[in-house]
Order: structure tokens, then sequence, then C-alpha cells
């Protein structure tokens, strides 16, 4: 099972999480907030990672962070393949540096940080 994991306390990326649920991502991708005990856990494991403001999707023995965890998810949901794997021809530098940019501003955003809860449905996507 893939674990995703996110900033809990960011209304944009709340909304990337339920748009993700929303696309149908593969049911083997399961979601966990950084801040709960699934992300310490994870802090835990690899200290590398205990600082990072940073979506983390760990698959497998594999981690991916940033932009390349954006690409692994948009890989593994239909229709949006092609763009997954288009964006992987842009330098890792480049795309990660487009990333940091959204990521330090994300939280001035208009974003609404009301989250909506999610239905019994989408609730099996969720650990914690």
């Amino acid at each position: 099972m893939a674990i995703v994991y996110y900033d809990g306390d960011c209304g944009y990326c709340n909304r990337a999480v339920m748009w993700l649920i929303g696309h149908r991502i593969s049911s083997r991708f399961q979601f966990a907030q950084l801040e709960g005990e699934y992300g310490k856990n994870l802090a835990n494991v690899r200290p590398d990672l205990k600082n990072i403001d940073s979506i983390v999707v760990v698959d497998g023995k594999v981690v991916y962070i940033k932009s390349d965890a954006v690409i692994h998810l948009l890989k593994n949901i239909k229709n949006y393949q092609l763009l997954g794997w288009s964006l992987k021809f842009v330098p890792r530098f480049i795309r990660n540096a487009g990333y940091d940019l959204f990521a330090k501003i994300r939280h001035s955003l208009q974003f609404k940080n009301e989250c909506k809860l999610p239905t019994i449905e989408e609730r099996k996507y969720f650990l914690d």
C-alpha cells in the first residue's frame, strides 16, 4: 500500500487530496497528514524527512517528494498519465523550484481553510 503524506493544515493540500480521490486515484494509495500519527511515524522511521514541508509519497521502498511525488500521483490517475510522463522531461531542479515557490506562498493564497468532510466511500483512503 502506498501512502501519501500531506500538510493537513493547508487548505490547498486538503483540496488536492480530495481532487485525487475524486479522480479515482488507485485505491492502493492512502492518505495521512504529516501532523498525524502516521506522519510522526514517518519522521521516526525516516529522520531525513522530519522537517520536510512537502508532499511525500512512500510507495513500497521508494520515497517521492516534491515534484516527483506529484508526477508519481498523476501517472496513477486515468487521463492524467500523459501529463505525468510529460513533466518528467522538465529538469527536476526546475520542477522543484516551481514546487518550492508554490509551497512557500500556498498559505497566503485565498484557498478556504475549511475542509470538506469525506464521505463514507472517501474515508477508506485516509489512515488518520
